[in-house]
């Protein structure tokens, strides 16, 4: 694991761009399975909540696996020209769950996001219980109250001043959580590490790497105003662009390939080679 400069957030970026160009049908195949998959998971009548979660990191691990094989042919493609034309299955998005290596540590992941979500709504339900004592609050089992009459009587209760340490303390989890399962699948299904090593290494190299991350951030927070304006359109695009940029990332902070293609090579070669004449 290794720290980067803030730039390389936007260079995670336009190299996931440059990474699925050439495979873009396959990378958009399997990135929108994933979440069609996810999508008709989470609908299922009382078990959606569950499987849902559970299912959501073998698949991502899948993506990863695709992408994995795309670079592998793209550096191969350097030497041998005729393997840029080698065919990627696409039941490789599948592959995760014929391993048994990962499966264990992956169905445990999906397990802890359960939890965690679990446990937030354990904390919102029990202020929203201990603000409601004494009060009447009937509508809230009332029948023939709507949803938006319920979420009407709450919001006092939820935006009261002694509300506010409720909300910062789920920032700040939520926060944490995102760092500890950044990069966890990447590191249980290529890597090879286990829950606890890959939940560890994320959040550390997240924290190493905050400016980076607050640059990466930024640049598709702007992305992402396209949503609306191209009736979610874009999301063609970002979806597959997202998750490859965390590809990216994943190889540029473990150091399994350089980001930046050829150029950046030459200028790290062209750094190390200074530092050395320096030193002679």
């Amino acid at each position: 694991m290794r720290r980067v400069h803030a730039g390389r957030g936007w260079q995670w970026i336009k190299e996931a761009w440059r990474l699925i160009r050439p495979r873009f049908g396959l990378v958009l195949g399997t990135v929108m399975l994933m979440y069609v998959l996810l999508l008709v998971a989470s609908m299922i009548p009382m078990i959606g909540n569950i499987i849902a979660p559970i299912l959501a990191p073998f698949l991502a691990g899948g993506v990863y696996v695709v992408l994995q094989r795309v670079r592998e042919i793209e550096q191969r493609s350097r030497s041998e020209p005729l393997a840029s034309e080698q065919p990627i299955p696409f039941d490789l998005l599948f592959s995760v769950f014929k391993d048994p290596a990962p499966r264990k540590v992956l169905l445990w992941l999906g397990f802890v996001s359960i939890a965690f979500s679990l446990a937030l709504l354990l904390v919102v339900a029990t202020f929203v219980t201990v603000k409601l004592s004494g009060v009447d609050h009937s509508m809230l089992t009332d029948p023939s109250a709507n949803d938006e009459q319920r979420v009407r009587f709450l919001i006092p209760y939820l935006m009261d001043p002694d509300a506010w340490a409720l909300w910062i303390g789920i920032v700040i989890a939520s926060v944490a959580y995102s760092m500890a399962t950044f990069f966890a699948v990447p590191l249980i299904v290529l890597r090879g590490e286990t829950l606890r090593s890959a939940l560890s290494q994320s959040f550390s190299a997240v924290g190493r790497n905050w400016s980076a991350f607050l640059v990466y951030a930024l640049v598709f927070f702007v992305l992402f105003l396209t949503v609306p304006m191209t009736l979610m359109l874009s999301l063609i695009l970002l979806l597959p662009l997202m998750i490859a940029s965390v590809f990216v990332a994943f190889e540029d902070i473990w150091g399994d390939s350089p980001v930046g293609g050829d150029a950046d090579r030459e200028d790290r070669g062209r750094v190390v080679h200074e530092r050395t004449s320096t030193v002679m």
